[in-house]
Formats: structure tokens, C-alpha cells, sequence
């Protein structure tokens, strides 16, 4: 194959493994454009775009045979698409700390990825209540029917998107909606008032249930 030497080679393996990865667990992929010098690169265009971007014709699968026929042409980047077997809720890196802090006040733990550009994503049961207000308020995004988030091991500008907490951590089970909006309401309100670690402690119930005071 022409489009790649030894190196992409290999990163091009870690692309396919990575998307095979989710579809055996049943959450949905579709290829994106890759990073090639300059620009991003895909099959029926030399520059798509400066971000991957879902390559046209191709539909959501979690069929790992048309996965792996998918990753065998190209390095594509890895998309998990939303909006049936999960939805995203995507936040900026400071939002997204706090949430793993109060969560873990209250023993659970959730999956979570991370790019390097600042941003964090939380996979959860799809078809949930609306974002809290003060989580609608911030630069979050909830990634629903017919959208999609740059899984790993995908590239981005500044560098992969990687897992901070794998989902075999957590036996690839989806957290509660509301479980997560609640998390990331009350790390909102943390930032607002300036609370420290001991606000967190004192407010589990909040998070436990996602229910807003």
C-alpha cells in the first residue's frame, strides 16, 4: 500500500485494533479522515478537512467484520458515533477533573477519554433527561443522534486522543445519564463558589443521583 511506510504502518494496526476494540463491545465506529504532513487525508479527497471528519459513504457499524474490512484500506481515524447504544457528553479538561473527583467521592468510576486540545468525553446510556442549566450554560456538548467524538487512538491536531480511564476499567458498562450531567453540574457549581476538595465530600448525594439543587 502506497499511503504508508513502516511507521504508519504500525500506527495504522493501533487504528484498526483500537476501532475492533469498540465494535466487540457493541459501540458503533465509523472511519474519519487521517493526518498525512499538512493536511487530513481521505479517500475521495487529498485535504477533507483540518479536523477528521466522517468519511462520506460509509455507515455507523459495529459489525466487526466491516470494521475490519473498513481499517484494512486506509489509516483512518476512529469515530465513535452516537445516539443509539450511547451518547457523549464532551467537556472542557477542567470540568472533566473536577467530575472524576466527585465521582470517585462516591465510588464510581466511568469511563473517560481525553484530547490533547483540552477536552473530555464521557460515554453515557443514550436518550437521557436534557443537559442541567448549569451544564448548558458552559461550553459542554452532548453528543446524540447523529453525531459522533474522535475515539482513541486517533490523531487530532496537537497530538492522540487517548483513554484516562479505559472502559474495561469499568466492564464497558455505560454510566447513568444523569449519573454524569448531575457530576458535571456540580462541578460548575465547585467552580463558581471556589470550592475546594471539602465541598466535594460534603455534596455526594447531588452526584450520586444527578438531581439539581
Amino acid at each position: 500500500m502506497s499511503w504508508w511506510n513502516s511507521s504508519p504502518a504500525v500506527y495504522g494496526a493501533e487504528l484498526r485494533a483500537g476501532a475492533l476494540c469498540l465494535v466487540d463491545h457493541g459501540w458503533p465506529v465509523v472511519p474519519g479522515t487521517w493526518s498525512r504532513g499538512e493536511g487530513w487525508c481521505g479517500p475521495e479527497s487529498p485535504a477533507a478537512a483540518n479536523l477528521p471528519v466522517p468519511v462520506r459513504g460509509a455507515v455507523s457499524s459495529s459489525d466487526p467484520a466491516v470494521v475490519a474490512e473498513w481499517w484494512a484500506q486506509a489509516p483512518f481515524s476512529v469515530l465513535l458515533t452516537t445516539g443509539e447504544v450511547l451518547d457523549v457528553l464532551e467537556v472542557p479538561a477542567w470540568m472533566g477533573r473536577r467530575m472524576t473527583v466527585m465521582l470517585r467521592s462516591v465510588d464510581v468510576v466511568v469511563p473517560l477519554a481525553a484530547t490533547p486540545t483540552g477536552r473530555w468525553w464521557f460515554p453515557v446510556t443514550p436518550g437521557g433527561s436534557d443537559l442541567p442549566d448549569e451544564v448548558a450554560g458552559t461550553d459542554a456538548i452532548l453528543h446524540g443522534v447523529g453525531s459522533w467524538v474522535l475515539a482513541p487512538p486517533s490523531e487530532c491536531a496537537d497530538g492522540l486522543v487517548h483513554w484516562r480511564v479505559h472502559p474495561a476499567s469499568c466492564g464497558w458498562r455505560l454510566p447513568a445519564s444523569n449519573l454524569v450531567y448531575g457530576a458535571a453540574a456540580e462541578a460548575v457549581r465547585w467552580r463558581a463558589s471556589e470550592g475546594d476538595d471539602r465541598s466535594v465530600a460534603q455534596r455526594p448525594a447531588g452526584v450520586a443521583s444527578g438531581v439539581r439543587s
